[in-house]
């Protein structure tokens, strides 16, 4: 499923991840043009970030 973004954005990014998360530059609500989109996109962040937490709590040694 493709997602609509907003026409004439400028926005540019060397590390994805990063930005989408911690850096929080990348905001989904400002980018999607579809606001269901852009909840999807937080809620899927949401569930990677317990995964990831999860993962670095409960396995010794999880990031190197």
């Amino acid at each position: 499923m493709t997602m609509k973004i907003k026409k004439g954005l400028k926005i540019y990014t060397q590390d994805f991840w990063y930005d989408l998360t911690a850096g929080g530059y990348l905001k989904p609500e400002k980018i999607c043009a579809d606001k269901q989109d852009a909840k999807r996109v937080n809620d899927a962040l949401a569930v990677l970030c317990d995964f990831k937490s999860s993962c670095e709590n409960q396995i010794d040694g999880f990031i190197q």
